[in-house]
């Protein structure tokens, strides 16, 4: 077994930032939050329109306040679900390119998701 003399400090220079960890932590935190909120509100209207024909839950959807509410839900999972794959892959993804392609085809999933459900919500909201 060989025993490694080098300082602790020098051992971790160059293996990574430090830097941007508690922006994408306070990313989480507020997302987690605001997520908590809107799926009460998204619990207790799917729960609403349960048993209620198409029209009725378009036109429901299509309602400024709700659709403001569902576009902000849609946007908020998307985010929070990236920070958090994002987080997995730095952590257990250890072949460089591998998590770095990861990262990027996770982000380009998750913003289609969230630009063609968006603009669902708004031509419901148009077409109201």
């Amino acid at each position: 077994m060989t025993s490694d003399l080098r300082n602790p400090l020098k051992r971790a220079r160059n293996i990574g930032s430090a830097k941007s960890g508690a922006g994408a932590w306070m990313a989480m935190q507020f997302t987690s939050i605001a997520l908590a909120a809107l799926s009460v509100w998204f619990v207790i209207l799917v729960l609403t329109l349960l048993r209620s024909d198409y029209a009725t839950v378009r036109a429901s959807i299509g309602h400024p306040v709700n659709a403001t509410l569902m576009a902000s839900f849609i946007i908020l999972v998307c985010w929070h679900t990236e920070l958090g794959l994002r987080n997995i892959y730095e952590d257990y993804i250890h072949t460089h390119w591998l998590g770095f392609w990861s990262v990027i085809l996770t982000r380009l999933v998750l913003l289609l998701v969230a630009v063609l459900s968006v603009l669902s919500i708004v031509r419901i909201a148009i077409a109201r």
